[in-house]
């Protein structure tokens, strides 16, 4: 009977201690994943962190979709009281993506200051609740003025900058868009220098640029009545041509360069009729008219050639292109 009874016991015995060490291995192996998991989610992504980063500007989702989404965690220092740096990274090797947001005060007339526009008609131009330019590089926000005293700078114009600052590193256009709206509402929000009724409520208009292509010399920059019918570059290279909006619109920007020129463009010409900007030409000696009841302004940042560069290309002097310029733009705006 005992023999019989130890046997009996092991048998019925056994099977428990089999399950227990594979229910051990289960637990274990949930633990590595649940482990792994939290440390990929770390690493990796930004559902840990929740909270404003930058001065409390930006979200770190805002961040990561600036710089073009995708895995990596976002981490930010602030290099002063107005500035940060923006960190995206993996565990991956080259997964170390950067952006810098500031706010400055640019000198009056930001941005059509006289040779150097940051108005370009190869970046999105934003107007309404936001008035700025970007593109998946970076870009910039005009802020109310009042902004002024709290920011670095010895100018009168307050502006917030976003630039991807990693070599070789694209954003993205839509993403750097976002950004700059948000910090920009967030910063006059959280402070009192800056505190605006009203900014930002008004829907942000978003103009995208055209893609860069032949100039049809007849009509340049598609203004009916603008022509150039001899402008070539000084080794006979076509003029190119990329432009943001239209008279139609209201506004419209234009840059014309010469086919494969490493200087970029030779002119920039601009119909300005977002009132925040049009303000940028306040006491400056440029074309007025009245376009749709808007007070509009005609501007242009032109390349200086002399007189021999000048005969090979074939374009008028400063004046006359002004006034090439300034009567078709008018006249297909039905200007008063």
């Amino acid at each position: 009977m005992d023999n019989a009874q130890s046997v009996e016991d092991t048998a019925v015995g056994d099977p428990p201690r089999r399950r227990s060490r594979r229910g051990a291995w289960i637990v274990g192996a949930a633990a590595v994943a649940v482990l792994l998991g939290g440390a990929f989610g770390y690493f990796n992504t930004n559902v840990l962190d929740s909270g404003r980063i930058c001065h409390g500007w930006v979200t770190p989702d805002e961040a990561a979709r600036a710089l073009g989404g995708g895995l990596g965690r976002v981490s930010a220092s602030e290099d002063s009281a107005t500035s940060c740096t923006i960190r995206k990274a993996g565990w991956l090797p080259g997964q170390d993506e950067r952006l810098s947001l500031r706010t400055v005060t640019e000198q009056a007339g930001f941005p059509f200051g006289r040779g150097a526009w940051q108005i370009s008609a190869a970046r999105h131009v934003m107007s309404g609740g936001t008035h700025g330019a970007y593109d998946a590089y970076g870009g910039w926000a005009l802020l109310p003025a009042v902004c002024a005293k709290s920011f670095d700078g010895d100018g009168a114009s307050p502006v917030l900058h976003a630039d991807v600052t990693s070599p070789d590193t694209a954003g993205d256009a839509d993403g750097m868009r976002d950004l700059l709206a948000a910090a920009s509402r967030a910063l006059i929000d959280g402070s009192a220098d800056c505190a605006t009724p009203g900014y930002g409520d008004t829907a942000t208009v978003t103009s995208a640029p055209s893609p860069a292509r032949a100039a049809d010399l007849d009509q340049v920059c598609g203004i009916g009545g603008f022509q150039l019918t001899k402008a070539q570059g000084p080794s006979g290279r076509r003029v190119i041509e990329q432009v943001v909006g239209s008279p139609g619109q209201g506004s419209l920007y234009c840059d014309l360069s010469f086919d494969g020129d490493r200087d970029g463009p030779f002119a920039r010409l601009a119909v300005v009729g977002d009132p925040a900007l049009v303000a940028a030409f306040t006491g400056r000696d440029v074309t007025r008219a009245e376009c749709a009841g808007r007070d509009t302004v005609f501007a242009l940042d032109l390349r200086y050639f002399d007189a021999s560069e000048r005969a090979a290309t074939h374009l008028p002097d400063t004046a006359g292109f002004t006034e090439e310029f300034t009567e078709a733009a008018g006249a297909a705006m039905r200007c008063a």
